[in-house]
């Protein structure tokens, strides 16, 4: 091989003309670590849009000894471009610096981006690394020795979900003992060092715990073969790979037929496999999470977010914007304002809901109820707000309600008998456009495969006055389910039955036989259906803003807050999260 073409390589050449021009920000010479005098930096590639985006630290090669963050620029422009935030580092060379030096810097620069991530639109949870030569080896160390935030003495954690490793050295306790061909790294023959030689070997640590690594590497490689180096007999990626098949850590391996050290550099093949090993681990499922919510006026919305006139709304008694002062409950309701106060709009969360006026569409905040404008909620607030904190993937509600509509006869479903309800097809037919226009109205969600996991009903208060209505409630709700679920081709479809809890435990006969056969249907339809009680969460009238209004829980922003809060929980846990 020619000595000057990998001199070249080992150097530290930037790929950057042999690369397209990615959307992406690239931010040069961040100081991530001080060190011996030395301030250590890296460049950041920040992808376009709103992110967080999972961090790749891409880590270059050069015997330890040679190199520089621009190394692997190529690696960088390719994540950054399939959406990745990038890290790629400079770290402390040999001879002048011996192992480990050059692992505690990688470990020190997971901790930077977990710590920062927030600047660059990366996801602290989400960090995988890339590496090559040197670079495969020192990513593989993070793979095998990570350290979880209550296990680092510094309290921050160095584990990485996923490394890829290209040309890679994985155990030096193989070198001869008397070589020196490491000795300026290891600052001694392996005879004289050999708990150094060991401490830096990936092989040496491995166990069911480590990050899942995919390898790479040249059949005809003279720098690091595959298997065992020749001369100075340490081992390739194959020992590694080996070893973690052996403790069931995901793993693969692929050997470039006729490749050296650099031609392996710049395999594609090798390359997008390695890209794509990422994406398995690094990126949730293509999955949008969608949940179904049904029902009449309590499940439009009625709570109370900002009115506080003294006559119409009680001087603001029970709004939102007054119960989330009282000091007990700031941690209750913290995450729903950002630092000015504003109100958050998610971006992992999605509403859809059509009302009589207009379409509301967008990220999860105030105000998608019947009313217009931003005045409201109902249990959707707090439902979406648990179910985005609980699912990796986006979320997306569609909301299919109407004001004073009952099961008996408006929402009658086909296998109830009789004529079925207007506003049962109409429900049916509302959520499938919701799915059919995803791409129109979510544009940023279209290439995610729509995913139904749940089915949320909220709904009683018309029934509760019609004697036929009360007494078959329970088998029409049963029917409804049990529609629902052949509509969607779920059999086992999650259903949450919200409790009619107005006017809390205290309530007339008329009212305890709706909730006794919306209990009696959720407990008939099986393990995947769940009553939810709501009564509980009824405040008084002299506590809500609207006073008259006993049929909408008084407008009780809490109530409805609590609902959504309740029935988030049990979806949560009919999906096994």
């Amino acid at each position: 091989m020619n000595r000057l073409l990998i001199l070249f390589l080992l150097c530290g050449f930037d790929m950057y003309a042999w690369s397209k021009n990615y959307k992406y920000e690239r931010i040069k010479n961040v100081a991530y670590k001080k060190v011996d005098d030395q301030i250590l930096k890296l460049d950041v590639y920040v992808p376009e849009g709103d992110g967080p985006f999972p961090s790749i630290l891409v880590v270059h090669g050069g015997a330890w000894r040679l190199g520089s963050k621009g190394q692997l620029a190529i690696y960088a422009r390719s994540l950054a471009k399939r959406g990745y935030t990038c890290f790629a580092i400079n770290y402390r060379l040999a001879p002048k610096f011996k192992s480990p030096a050059q692992t505690e810097d990688c470990r020190d620069a997971i901790r930077w981006i977990r710590t920062n991530a927030s600047k660059y639109k990366a996801n602290p949870d989400l960090i995988g690394a890339m590496g090559y030569s040197a670079g495969g080896h020192l990513v593989s160390m993070l793979a095998t020795t990570g350290l979880t935030k209550e296990s680092d003495p510094k309290g921050i954690g160095t584990k990485i979900i996923a490394a890829v490793a290209g040309g890679a050295p994985t155990d030096f306790r193989t070198v001869r003992k008397k070589s020196n061909a490491l000795s300026y790294w290891f600052g001694a023959e392996r005879n004289t060092e050999p708990e150094a030689y060991e401490a830096d070997s990936p092989n040496a640590f491995v166990d069911k715990g480590d990050s899942p690594i995919f390898f790479y590497n040249g059949s005809v490689d003279l720098l690091v073969h595959p298997d065992k180096h020749p001369m100075v007999g340490f081992r390739g990626p194959i020992a590694l790979y080996e070893s973690l098949k052996k403790v069931n850590v995901d793993t693969g391996l692929y050997i470039g037929k006729g490749a050296g050290h650099i031609a392996m550099m710049f395999n594609k093949k090798a390359q997008n496999a390695g890209y794509a090993f990422l994406d398995k681990h690094l990126k949730p499922a293509k999955k949008l999470r969608v949940f179904w919510l049904a029902g009449q006026s309590n499940m439009q919305g009625q709570g109370v977010v900002d009115l506080d006139h003294p006559k119409y709304y009680n001087s603001g008694k029970g709004i939102l914007k007054n119960v989330m002062k009282h000091s007990e409950l700031a941690d209750r309701y913290n995450h729903i304002v950002d630092e000015k106060g504003d109100w958050i709009v998610r971006k992992d969360v999605y509403v859809r809901y059509q009302t009589k006026e207009e379409l509301k569409t967008g990220g999860l905040s105030i105000g998608y109820t019947g009313y217009g404008g931003k005045h409201h909620i109902g249990p959707e607030f707090q439902l979406g707000h648990s179910l985005g904190d609980g699912f990796e993937e986006p979320v997306l509600l569609i909301k299919t309600a109407w004001g004073g509509k009952s099961l008996n006869k408006d929402f009658r479903p086909p296998s109830a008998g009789g004529e079925s309800g207007e506003f049962y097809q109409k429900m049916i037919n509302e959520f499938r456009e919701g799915l059919a226009k995803i791409e129109n109205e979510f544009p940023y969600l279209a290439e995610l495969e729509p995913v139904l996991g749940g089915f949320v009903w909220f709904q009683g208060w018309n029934d509760m006055f019609d004697e036929a209505a009360r007494k078959n409630y329970q088998t029409n709700l049963i029917c409804l389910i049990n529609d629902i679920r052949k509509e969607v081709k779920q059999i086992d479809l999650p259903v949450v039955i919200g409790e009619l809890g107005n006017g809390g435990l205290d309530v007339n006969e008329n009212m305890l036989s709706i909730r006794m056969a919306q209990k009696g249907a959720a407990e008939l339809l099986g393990a995947n259906a769940v009553f939810v009680s709501t009564a509980q969460f009824a405040r008084k009238a002299k506590d809500s803003p609207n006073v008259g209004h006993g049929h909408h829980w008084f407008g009780n922003a809490e109530s409805y807050f609590l609902i959504g809060d309740a029935f988030g929980k049990e979806i949560l846990r009919l999906n096994k999260k």
